[in-house]
């Protein structure tokens, strides 16, 4: 696999994805810098894949890639999309379930506080 891109991309906790235009770069990863702040009034669906509609940052957040209130940077991989998405809660934070299926999704690759001890 290639690295993932040297200089990470600044986004807001509200971008996923899609707004990026990332649908169908399945197997490509992104590097992604999250301000510090707060995940509660991001859209998070599934637990991992993540729906591509998903808020990238928050999506970190509850994989546990990342705290929402120090920020970093997060690495994602774009996936296909699936039949069902299961929502959970984890870090604090509670995602969405998606039973229609969905067209694109991504998965959370690691991450600022993945790679520190707590």
């Amino acid at each position: 696999a290639l690295p993932a891109s040297l200089a990470p991309i600044e986004i807001d906790w509200l971008t996923s994805p899609l707004d990026l235009d990332l649908r169908g770069m399945n197997g490509e990863r992104y590097t992604f810098h999250c301000p510090a702040g707060k995940a509660q009034q991001s859209r998070v669906v599934g637990s991992g894949p993540y729906t591509d509609a998903s808020s990238i940052c928050a999506a970190a957040v509850h994989a546990g890639a990342l705290r929402a209130r120090d920020g970093g940077d997060v690495v994602i991989e774009i996936r296909p999309g699936a039949q069902r998405y299961a929502g959970s809660e984890r870090h604090y934070l509670r995602s969405k379930d998606e039973d229609e299926g969905w067209s694109g999704s991504f998965v959370v690759i690691g991450g600022d506080a993945a790679s520190t001890k707590p």
